[in-house]
């Protein structure tokens, strides 16, 4: 989702396994992946829809999401610079991530030319043998938001294709001790998020919205690093993969699980605080630990 300062971070990781359930699997894929400094990555975006089209031959069932990577940000600067508001700039975000879809779904054989909308219409394509594409849809909502309410729609397992390998419990862009979770429950999830915060950089590559969706319907979800598609491939098949799976691991424990800072936050509840404007001869509120931050649209991958 946020593409992580558009590089890709490794670090050498040990193999993780789950059991792949169910057979629909929303992939989410990031903006990043196949949008560079010089636009659309031709080769990244055959690389994939290759993966997807053989996958796909061998009887897996996909609806893709396609983010809007640095061209998505680029735009929702010079709205913000030209004075449009958050909604507007939301919108010029969402539509470069269909035209980003338009790319994938031409690329793939299989999918359905016409990059969708409509949430209903995923299942009925599904069952003609195609598949769904999608982009952004509503504004706030980024796609990855869009493919975890796609998951539940279809009882189908969220997979986020980004450009780092997993969920990890400090940016590794700055801290090279991050320690990267091979696997993370729910309730976790949602706690290193406020933890984090929403802003700019941070070592969170799913927001908020996404994760509480994945949370309230149990939704097996992975995150994967995009860049590494015999992994991805891996992973479809049940095998060994190096990722962050996320599932419901009941007490929150678990073998592989990076140790969260006590953030004081009461199980269950969202501390939610708007910061407040500024004001002439008054300190500006600092941003405390445990609190989630309404996020900046531009630093959004719609």
């Amino acid at each position: 989702m946020f593409d992580f300062l558009e590089h890709p971070i490794e670090q050498e990781s040990r193999p993780a396994s789950q059991p792949v359930q169910g057979n629909v699997f929303v992939v989410s894929i990031g903006g990043s992946l196949i949008i560079d400094e010089n636009g659309p990555n031709t080769e990244k975006i055959m690389a994939i829809a290759g993966t997807i089209s053989s996958l796909h031959s061998q009887g897996k069932k996909f609806v893709l999401v396609v983010g809007g990577g640095r061209t998505a940000r680029s735009y929702v600067g010079a709205m913000r610079d030209l004075g449009a508001n958050n909604f507007m700039q939301d919108l010029a975000g969402i539509n470069v991530t269909r035209v980003n879809a338009m790319l994938v779904a031409n690329a793939i054989p299989n999918a359905h030319k016409v990059v969708l909308d409509d949430f209903s219409r995923a299942q009925e394509i599904l069952d003609a043998g195609k598949i769904p594409v999608f982009g952004g849809h509503i504004p706030f909502f980024t796609t990855d938001s869009v493919g975890a309410l796609i998951a539940e729609s279809l009882n189908g397992t969220f997979v986020n294709l980004t450009n780092v390998d997993g969920i990890y419990d400090s940016n590794p862009a700055v801290n090279a001790e991050a320690k990267r979770f091979d696997e993370i429950g729910y309730q976790r999830l949602v706690q290193l998020i406020m933890q984090g915060g929403s802003v700019p950089g941070q070592n969170v590559v799913l927001d908020l919205a996404c994760c509480m969706i994945l949370q309230r319907s149990r939704i097996p979800a992975v995150v994967l690093n995009g860049n590494n598609l015999q992994n991805f491939s891996d992973y479809l098949d049940g095998g060994t993969f190096i990722g962050t799976s996320i599932r419901d691991i009941g007490s929150e424990g678990g073998a592989g699980q990076a140790q969260l800072p006590d953030s004081g936050a009461t199980s269950g509840e969202t501390d939610v605080i708007i910061p407040k404007k500024r004001k002439v001869g008054r300190k500006v509120a600092v941003r405390r630990q445990g609190a989630y931050y309404p996020p900046d649209p531009s630093q959004i991958d719609f």
